[in-house]
């Protein structure tokens, strides 16, 4: 192990950077351990921001930590319900897997895996993610293109895995539920020798649906190596591979308005998929790491991850006018639709302390390269797959057709997108209570390639500053600002299929933190602000010279401003708490209301509780409300509405656990978004129950 005597509290500062970011030191499992089961948020040192070691509560933006008993409690056992559960997220759940996340009004496109930027250019998420291979998951928000090189006003997901334990731990689970859900995971670590640990996880998920033809599987599996090839240097490697079966997948979704303009309103279960429609998603990633220990002070960490998403499916989509009265007015379009994208990133970086004036001062300075290859394809049927619907279109009884019509030149992507980047970033504690955060990032990128018969040849040139500060009141009161440039690159493409080129523009934010319970719990009071210049706004679906169905977007200026508090973390002995009320105003150019899917206020508070008197006994639940939203084209409407999920969970023995959960307690029907004019309901009440035993 990583134990050389003269690496003392110095080093444990920087190990505990290292555990949440990109090469965890086992030293500090035990330690961890005791984190993961007690507090909601884990308040430990976090990357995903800077790649500075800094607390959550020092850094200068509202960071939410998910923790891994956040996801056992609530059994959040994928990303939707995860970040669905997370203050100050949206889940755009506008089809049944194809998904978009948005946080403080605007889509999340920066992602990481421990702490290390992945290209993410398809815009949504496709299939359905397990998460029993993380420890937790951290969501900054605002703008955070330092460490992405993508430097969007929404946030930064970093998603961290479980890395290997010296000591022997095991756990599974077994869980049932509505709809004959059945999921069984298992996870086990440890020493294989004096120098060598591991950890492997696996889980299986398998369930029909509220939704009528509707079903989804998952198989999932991890596996992770760590090797102390000396007592300074810590070579990772790791291999994971995450599948998703789902048949009856809604492309598109319900019409939201008759022909009179009325709104729609079915049974929750009604879906436009035949039975025959699928979508396949598999997702691998490979990884090694190697963390080189120079002094007490410095280290070297180098990364490279390969990454590779395929999607296959047949889908069937439902258009046109309905009427009330005779059912009648819809259209059908089948589709089958293959994807598949390749990446290489690598990552190096030196960070490390240095003493000047008196003070200790942080500092990094890195590289990164990836390359990212992106293949798609359509095919269709003209003669059998665009069929006029009767008015048992909801029965889902159109026919699968051949896909035989396929146009290459105008119904394919073949595109290649490689970034490069140097980026350096450093804190100076100028005294003892104030600390100025600055950083840049140099980014080169250029795309080339074709989209659907356009010319999607792109290029940008950019250096993304980064500035903070924080001004210490007390030992657990401070203020803070940051502000960063806004750089994104965009897939989309305008009404002559060309791409719109990069959002520019800048992100502010200031607030006040404080922590409470021997800072295991974090306060956080923040206004933000920000504006982006040529920012797609969807208009609609266009068909090209080939009568494929292309989403195209105009360029627009859009600004966004509001306020966050969040409260997360061990308020007190016992109970744990994650809290966030949003309240967000995005408008365009003109003035005029912007995105009006997006709910202009947002509450989301879980909290479990140990009864002092039984100890044995855990109970929780979870309240979500967000206010009234509409369609961009104003024809639907949705009112306020608020979601009440439970749990309880019993330790039957110190290796026995029983938990309930109930969702949607109230049975309340909704739309899950309105991010288009179409969209379909949220599952209504049901309940599981899960058995778990830990070694």
């Amino acid at each position: 192990m990583f134990s050389t005597a003269i690496f003392t509290k110095k080093r444990l500062s920087l190990a505990i950077l290292a555990a949440t970011s990109l090469s965890s030191l086992p030293a500090l499992a035990e330690e961890a351990d005791v984190e993961i089961i007690q507090v909601y948020g884990e308040q430990r040192a976090t990357a995903t921001a800077t790649k500075l070691d800094l607390s959550i509560y020092e850094t200068p933006q509202t960071v939410t930590a998910i923790s891994s008993m956040q996801i056992q409690d609530f059994e959040l056992d994928n990303t939707n319900k995860l970040l669905d559960y997370t203050p100050g997220v949206t889940v755009e759940e506008i089809e049944t897997d194809r998904t978009y996340y948005t946080a403080r009004g605007f889509d999340i496109v920066n992602f990481q895996y421990d702490g290390v930027g992945v290209p993410f250019i398809g815009g949504l998420n496709l299939g359905q993610q397990d998460t029993a291979i993380y420890e937790k998951v951290e969501v900054v928000k605002g703008a955070a293109g330092l460490i992405t090189g993508l430097a969007n006003p929404s946030a930064t997901i970093n998603y961290i895995r479980k890395r290997p334990t010296d000591e022997l731990k095991a756990s599974s689970s077994l869980s049932l539920g509505q709809w004959n859900k059945r999921r069984l995971d298992g996870d086990v670590s440890g020493s294989l020798s004096t120098s060598v640990r591991g950890r492997a996880v696996l889980a299986y998920d398998k369930s029909d649906s509220y939704l009528d033809r509707h079903s989804d599987e998952t198989q999932l599996g991890y596996g992770i190596l760590e090797f102390d090839l000396t007592d300074n240097t810590l070579l990772t490697v790791g291999h994971s591979i995450d599948k998703s079966q789902s048949d009856g997948v809604l492309w598109g979704a319900l019409p939201l308005v008759y022909s009179d303009g009325s709104q729609t309103d079915f049974d929750v279960s009604t879906s436009t998929a035949p039975e025959w429609t699928f979508a396949d998603a598999t997702q691998t990633q490979t990884f090694i790491e190697l963390e080189q220990w120079i002094n007490t002070d410095w280290r070297f960490n180098a990364i490279a991850t390969k990454n590779k998403s395929e999607y296959e499916s047949e889908l069937f989509y439902v258009s046109g006018s309905l009427d009330r009265t005779t059912g009648t007015g819809l259209s059908g379009y089948a589709s089958a639709y293959d994807r598949e994208e390749k990446q290489l990133n690598i990552d190096a970086y030196f960070t490390g302390d240095f003493s000047f004036g008196g003070q200790y001062h942080q500092i990094v300075l890195g590289y990164s390269h990836s390359d990212t290859d992106v293949i798609e394809a359509s095919y269709y049927n003209y003669a059998e797959g665009l069929p006029v619907l009767e008015s048992d279109w909801a029965e889902g009884n159109s026919p699968r057709p051949d896909f035989v019509d396929h146009n290459p030149a105008a119904n394919t992507t073949d595109i290649e997108l490689t970034q490069e980047a140097f980026y350096l970033a450093t804190r100076l504690n100028i005294t003892d209570q104030l600390s100025v955060l600055a950083g840049a990032r140099k980014v080169d990128l250029e795309q080339t390639g074709v989209s659907y018969g356009g010319d999607s040849n792109t290029s940008a040139n950019e250096t993304v500053p980064y500035y903070g500060a924080t001004f210490k009141f007390t030992d657990d009161m401070l203020a803070y600002a940051s502000y960063s440039e806004v750089f994104k690159q965009q897939t989309w493409v305008n009404e002559e299929f060309k791409p719109l080129g990069p959002v520019n523009g800048e992100s502010k934010e200031f607030g006040f933190k404080k922590t409470f319970n021997n800072k295991r719990a974090v306060l956080t009071l923040a206004r933000f602000e920000s504006e982006q210049n040529n920012f797609g706004v969807f208009r609609e679906r266009m068909q090209n010279e080939a009568g494929s169905l292309i989403a195209v977007y105009d360029a627009s200026t859009v600004e966004s401003e509001g306020y966050e508090v969040e409260l997360s973390g061990e308020v007190f002995s016992g109970f744990n708490l994650g809290m966030g009320y949003t309240q967000v105003n995005i408008e365009d150019a003109n003035g005029a209301k912007a995105r009006p899917f997006i709910p202009k206020n947002l509450v989301k508070v879980s909290a479990s509780y140990i009864l002092p008197a039984l100890p044995a006994l855990k109970l929780g639940g979870i309240v979500k409300w967000q206010d009234d939203t509409q369609t961009a084209s104003g024809a639907y409407k949705q009112d306020a509405y608020a979601l009440l999920d439970l749990m309880a969970s019993y330790q039957l023995s110190n290796n026995l656990t029983v938990s309930v959960n109930l969702q949607n307690l109230t049975d309340k029907k909704y739309i899950n978004s309105l991010y288009w004019d179409q969209g379909y309901y949220g599952a209504p009440r049901s309940a599981s129950a899960s058995i778990r035993w830990t070694y």
